[in-house]
């Protein structure tokens, strides 16, 4: 076992009544002693290496595989190269998040060129060093298979050929905030394990970047930081300790007002809230489609949602339960023997009663594996733990109690939006790496450890991380199968792997973009493909390069939009058959922004498809509208 934390390395004052217990009458709340040094000794190595080959060997066989041409990447190519043009973020070109994710992405541009590939490797190298801070907060834990395995799961799901995956996303401000929260997690962490309020200092750096980045890693971050700072003025009851405490965070505060009050004085408040950030409380896409936008997600709040919860919890801690039994005893005579048969007799009774071995034998046993290993309820889960780690983090102050109290926390809080459907792939997977962490930990619970050998622990722990990647590794080894059939599609600005029909018709539609734009017609895309805008190097004649459900709000904001297309003016639309059942709203024009597709509609005429449709509307498609004349 890993030697334990000296109370004198902390830094902390403790009385008898807070010093941890002897190991003689401790009860341990960690699988193992946490680990405070910081040299990197062969198993660091070794475990760094496999992360490396991992993230090697996925980015490899599923390069250019990633993201979605119609839906939101191509925002993410787009947006950045505007700025790196010399636009302004929020005022020139709509914006949801936070500034430093395109601002970053447009300075790469600017020192390596306007290519697909710099945003590949950019999503790449978050990822790949996402899972190396996961992997050392592990560490610092105690545990270098956990932390390994939380790294090698997010590696596993970062390189899906969907737009959620890190190379290119659905939006950057979810990769680059996932890399600065956990690099955040790992900080924290070491701050606990040390006197030193560098650490401290970094976190409250780090705070202040993920909350310019996308809100709820920020608030996460800083309500984790207020947490940590309480802890240790109840424990020192020291006000000067703590005053210096607080200033080693204002710095990053300070940045954050300084970038907010530049964000404001664009435009106003009024028009960053209500015409960028969609997830403000107040906003018409939030007061639209927020709920089934949240519900979507996962994050469903209601007795109904709760008692479904609570039922597909009942195997886990029935399979969990009965392997801290067997896992415990140590007897093997006729009476723990028939103990033994009569649990796994009951436990094999229940999963026939809920059909879990017909579910398995009809699909795989990948699903049989998710249902107990990665829930969709991890999250969920994971809270509950926060809640009673604080609790014991308040009873028996140790540092290792309050590191893993702080990881629950932030876990659970960072992912609430994912509260009950967390998957390997989809939204959940940007903030899946502290969540798997911290069940992990939990999972491990199960393992005695008094007088056991460490060879025993080891195994364990291996057994129950491999456990928790499997389910992972197999779906996604079913999604990457669908895009082997994949082709290429080459433009000037970087090539992409996609279906051949896709191909086929982005190879029209930006042929079509330049051939317009060389004869100094505008085209405008409806209602997104604002990917088509990147490869073929024209800008969106109007702010909004997408028109999703809730982005436009109606009033100010259509008018604008209106008057930006007649000032153009647009002589063509590329209008696409994307519809958005997701948010409950399907077609544009007709179920949304009604009063920009009767403009469209009145002043426009259809020309015909794009290219032929010999195969159905069921793939992507768009037709040519040209703009009536004034005469008529």
């Amino acid at each position: 076992m890993p030697h334990s934390v000296p109370v004198e390395e902390i830094g902390l004052s403790v009385d008898s009544k807070t010093a941890p217990l002897n190991a003689a009458q401790e009860s341990e709340f960690l699988s193992s002693e946490p680990n405070s040094s910081t040299h990197w000794d062969q198993t660091t190595i070794a475990a760094l290496a496999l992360l490396g080959i991992l993230w090697a060997v996925k980015l490899y066989t599923t390069w250019g595989a990633w993201g979605s041409l119609t839906i939101d990447s191509g925002h993410e190519m787009y947006v950045p190269w505007l700025l790196a043009e010399g636009k302004q973020l929020y005022r020139d070109t709509f914006y949801s998040f936070g500034p430093v994710a395109p601002y970053l992405t447009s300075y790469l541009y600017r020192l390596f060129g306007v290519r697909l590939e710099v945003l590949y490797w950019a999503g790449s190298i978050s990822a790949l060093a996402s899972a190396v801070f996961l992997y050392l907060t592990g560490r610092r834990l105690g545990s270098h298979f956990v932390g390994w395995t939380a790294g090698a799961v997010l590696l596993t799901e970062a390189f899906q050929p969907s737009l959620f995956s890190f190379p290119l996303p659905y939006t950057f401000a979810a990769v680059y905030g996932c890399l600065v929260g956990c690099l955040f997690l790992w900080l924290i962490v070491s701050a606990v394990f040390s006197p030193s309020r560098t650490w401290l200092y970094a976190a409250g750096t780090a705070s202040a970047v993920a909350l310019l980045i996308k809100p709820e890693f920020g608030i996460t971050c800083y309500c984790c930081l207020a947490f940590l700072i309480l802890n240790r003025l109840f424990i020192q009851k020291n006000w000067v300790h703590s005053l210096q405490d607080v200033f080693a965070v204002l710095p990053g505060v300070a940045i954050c007002a300084i970038v907010v009050r530049w964000m404001i004085s664009i435009a106003g408040a009024a028009f960053l809230t209500e015409e960028n950030i969609l997830s403000w409380p107040n906003s018409y896409f939030m007061r639209t489609y927020g709920k089934a936008w949240l519900e979507r997600s996962g994050f469903t709040v209601s007795p109904t949602a709760f008692l479904g919860a609570l039922h597909r919890l009942v195997p886990v801690i029935g399979v969990m339960g009965a392997a801290y039994l067997f896992l415990r005893w140590r007897k093997y005579d006729v009476r723990s023997l028939l103990i033994r048969v009569l649990i796994l007799f009951a436990l094999a009774l229940y999963f026939i009663k809920e059909n879990y071995f017909l579910l398995a034998m009809k699909e795989d046993l990948t699903l049989l594996l998710t249902m107990i290993f990665f829930p969709p309820d991890m999250v969920l889960d994971v809270i509950a733990a926060a809640l009673v780690a604080g609790c014991i983090c308040l009873w028996r102050r140790t540092p290792r109690n309050l590191a893993i109290a702080l990881v629950f926390a932030y876990s659970g809080l960072l992912a609430f939006r994912v509260l009950m459907k967390t998957n390997s792939a989809g939204y959940s997977i940007f903030y899946n790496g502290p969540v798997v962490l911290s069940y992990l930990l939990l999972l491990c619970l199960v393992i005695p450890r008094s007088g056991r050998a460490r060879r025993f622990v080891l195994a364990s722990e291996a057994a129950i991380c491999f456990l928790v990647l499997s389910p992972v590794y197999l779906r996604t080894q079913e999604r990457e199968a669908e895009a082997r059939n994949y082709v290429l599609l080459s433009t000037d600005r970087g090539s992409v792997r996609v279906s051949k029909h896709m191909a086929e018709s982005y190879t029209a539609a930006i042929q079509f973009m330049k051939e317009k734009a060389a004869l100094g017609e505008s085209v405008l895309s409806v209602p997104e493909d604002t990917s088509l805008y990147f490869f073929s190097e024209t800008e969106c004649p109007t702010r909004l390069s997408s028109f999703i459900p809730g982005v436009m709000a109606p009033g100010k904001m259509t008018d604008d939009t209106i008057r930006q297309i007649d000032q153009k003016p647009v002589r063509y639309l590329l209008w696409s058959n994307r519809t958005f059942s997701e948010y409950g709203a399907k077609t544009f024009g007709v179920d949304f922004d009604q009063r920009l597709g009767d403009y469209l509609k009145s002043h426009y005429r259809k020309v015909g498809p794009l290219i032929p449709r010999n195969d159905g509307t069921e793939k992507w498609s768009a037709d040519v509208w040209e703009r009536i004349p004034d005469s008529r």
